[in-house]
């Protein structure tokens, strides 16, 4: 051990007549580890929130979309879908169409966003996996009866989400009509033509996410496109990728793939409004904790100012036995770095605690109505806790600099005069 930290521990040292100095320091390392348990604690909930919230949309949004520039309906859908799931990093493909309409049951009626799924891809055992009541499973569509046939066409089956199930006041078996609005160019202009089909409830789903299990419905592909009137076209042809950071590397292999007159839309754009919300309070968040570590450090300067006070005496005999003021500014940096160290090792220790507690007691609750989450789950991330401990040792250091540079600028001979 250097001289310089070994004087610099015994200046931490509490002694009878310097009890002011000493509390004045031991609340200068309780404030700088409230101060990183509190950051930690708010970067794990932004985290575990964020986590969370992207789950869930991802159980109702795909990764990465394929569909025309003039919205027009994909012809030759299931060659290039074929094409596509031959791209390293898609996991899954397949042809899509996304209908508003209107739901009428009951006396009821609620708009919704159906979506008609080719029922030979993964999109089925997605939709199994979060079906509550009923079958996933959507068949093979009924097919349309010849014209000059009386037979009653049979319903189309339909699983919807629980949330606007609510709304419809349906259940199982439950008949309901679907309006889908499409318009026809008239002499007078574009006018809606609306279309009209006949579907039963065969399964209801829930996905955790409120706004879309209050909105979406499945339906079969086929059924989708007698209901857009387009004919053997798809609207979208979705993916699922391995990796979801790189969906905009993915997006242009994909564009590269279709040709001209293909545009893309992902996951990230589709929800870029509620993540840029969710940045700027992450950012607004470590701003003020950080703050709150920088108000800590304050003590620091107050604990090590009055030690230069009181210890002008052992720094003049210092100087006088060979000291040099870098070797009186080392001791008082080593002092704070002490203090840093302590302080954020205390609150690396306060902040896990606090984290396991609240995951454990599921202590932080939110409206599910609103987050479509009962509860958030606090996720620590082992470099946040290793930039907010260098940023509280930091600070601690930076609180040290003034003091330190005070000491050694004390002249020996003018100490010891007075003395």
């Amino acid at each position: 051990m250097t001289y310089e930290l070994f004087i610099a521990l015994r200046y931490l040292r509490a002694r009878r007549q310097q009890t002011a100095v000493s509390v004045i320091t031991a609340i200068a390392v309780a404030g700088i580890a409230v101060g990183v348990a509190a950051l930690i604690v708010a970067q794990a909930m932004i985290h575990g929130f964020r986590t969370d919230v992207q789950e869930k949309i991802l159980a109702g949004t795909d990764h990465l979309n394929l569909l025309k520039e003039d919205n027009s309906g994909i012809e030759n859908y299931r060659e290039l879908t074929e094409r596509i799931r031959r791209i390293p990093g898609v996991i899954e493909a397949s042809a899509t169409i996304y209908a508003p309409v209107l739901l009428v049951s009951h006396g009821n009626q609620e708009q919704a966003i159906l979506k008609g799924i080719d029922t030979s891809g993964n999109t089925s055992s997605e939709l199994s996996a979060i079906t509550i009541e009923g079958s996933g499973q959507l068949p093979a569509s009924t097919p349309e009866p010849a014209a000059e046939s009386d037979e009653e066409v049979p319903p189309e089956k339909l699983i919807i989400g629980q949330q606007l199930a609510k709304a419809l006041g349906v259940k199982l078996d439950d008949p309901v009509t679907v309006v889908s609005a499409v318009t026809r160019l008239t002499p007078a202009g574009l006018q809606p033509r609306p279309r009209y089909a006949k579907f039963v409830i065969a399964g209801i789903f829930s996905s955790g996410w409120y706004q879309y299990d209050s909105k979406w419905a499945y339906i079969s592909l086929p059924a989708a496109q007698r209901l857009s009137g387009n004919g053997d076209t798809a609207g979208v042809i979705r993916m699922k990728v391995r990796d979801i950071e790189r969906v905009k590397d993915l997006s242009n292999e994909v564009i590269n793939l279709a040709g001209r007159g293909f545009i893309t839309t992902d996951w990230q754009e589709l929800n870029r409004p509620l993540f840029a919300a969710l940045q700027l309070q992450h950012q607004v968040i470590i701003i003020f904790f950080a703050l709150l570590i920088a108000i800590a450090a304050l003590n620091i300067i107050t604990t090590f100012t009055m030690m230069v006070i009181e210890k002008q005496r052992d720094i003049a005999v210092l100087r006088a036995q060979g000291a040099t003021p870098q070797n009186i500014r080392l001791i008082f940096l080593l002092q704070g770095l002490l203090i840093g160290f302590a302080g954020a090792g205390l609150g690396l220790l306060l902040g896990a605690s606090a984290s396991a507690i609240a995951n454990h007691y599921k202590l932080i609750s939110i409206p599910a109505e609103i987050y479509s989450i009962s509860h958030i789950t606090l996720k620590l991330q082992g470099w946040d806790c290793f930039w907010i401990s260098m940023l509280a040792v930091a600070i601690s250091l930076i609180a040290t600099l003034y003091p330190a540079n005070s000491a050694a600028k004390l002249v020996p001979a003018e100490v010891l005069r007075h003395d």
